[in-house]
């Protein structure tokens, strides 16, 4: 990853108190678009978000409870929270045609690159 997607540190986001954890993800580019990877373990489908709003891609996702109320641990290692992360876009992408899938814990996001930043061949004559 280069330059092209960073990392936003954005700490006003919602006015409420939340316990919120930055998901591990990979970045990759391709011919055509930019692939986002990020793990959310213990999320469903229904409790992912994720939008664009000017150059910044924001993700969050809530986990549903993993054990009842009345359970007590004797020890945890498990992360709890939820995850929020936010990617500023340094190049333009295609909003409309971006697509998300999750399976085993793995949100994958393709962000299509816009037409004008793609490579294109020139002919020469």
């Amino acid at each position: 990853m280069s330059t092209e997607l960073n990392t936003v540190e954005n700490k006003t986001f919602e006015a409420k108190p939340r316990s919120w954890r930055r998901p591990h993800y990979d970045v990759s580019e391709q011919a055509d678009s930019f692939e986002v990877t990020v793990s959310v373990p213990g999320v469903s489908k229904d409790g992912i978000d994720v939008s664009v709003h000017e150059d910044t891609l924001t993700l969050t996702a809530t986990r549903s409870a993993l054990a009842p109320e009345s359970w007590r641990p004797l020890r945890r290692e498990l992360p709890q929270g939820d995850y929020r992360l936010s990617l500023r876009l340094n190049v333009r992408i295609n909003e409309d045609k971006i697509t998300a899938h999750v399976a085993d814990g793995l949100l994958t996001l393709s962000l299509p690159k816009a037409d004008e930043v793609k490579p294109r061949k020139i002919k020469v004559s």
